[in-house]
């Protein structure tokens, strides 16, 4: 107890966890997804219009065989599916299963997923990575396979970090206002 509160960057898995430190009387926020039952403050981007956005910003450019790279367990990750399957309805697209492609944070299985995705034949020409991580691994999987960006697949990612702008081509990304939410994160 030698801290005034904790804030917490990565909701993920641990709302049931973060709900029972909540109730400790230990004050939390959370940078994340707002959940049923939550008990604790959380500060976030609207990750269902990110998702949305950027896989009508794919449909305008294009693309109508659009890959979801995310692992939907996060709640964030689930409301960018959401806005992703939106997207796709409003454009008159049909759900493919095989394009949801469950991705975890904390690996290569982005990298991992796209080479199978290519080297099993898919037929693809966009990509909604539900972090610029994700988008960059995917670029560097495509590239190796003699895919071009954006000329063969369209790539957007999440999150706008600093090093999406100087990767080849720079990435296309949606943003999140880290500086508002930081602001918001320490006021509450």
């Amino acid at each position: 107890r030698r801290a005034d509160g904790v804030i917490v960057v990565g909701q993920s898995l641990h709302h049931e966890s973060l709900n029972h430190i909540a109730t400790s009387g230990f004050p939390v926020v959370v940078w994340g997804a707002r959940l049923p039952d939550q008990r604790y403050v959380s500060v976030g981007s609207d990750n269902e219009a990110g998702g949305h956005d950027a896989t009508a910003h794919l449909v305008s450019q294009g693309c109508r065989r659009i890959v979801f790279l995310g692992d939907a367990g996060a709640p964030e990750v689930a409301a960018r599916l959401k806005g992703y399957r939106r997207a796709l309805r409003e454009a008159g697209i049909a759900r493919v299963a095989q394009h949801e492609v469950p991705v975890r944070f904390g690996s290569d299985s982005a990298y991992h997923a796209v080479a199978s995705l290519v080297g099993g034949g898919a037929d693809f020409d966009g990509i909604v990575a539900c972090s610029d991580v994700f988008a960059i691994s995917a670029m560097r999987a495509l590239a190796e396979r003699g895919r071009k960006v954006p000329a063969d697949v369209a790539i957007v990612g999440f999150d706008d970090i600093p090093f999406a702008a100087y990767t080849t081509p720079p990435l296309t990304t949606i943003r999140q206002n880290c500086h508002a939410g930081a602001r918001l994160l320490v006021e509450n």
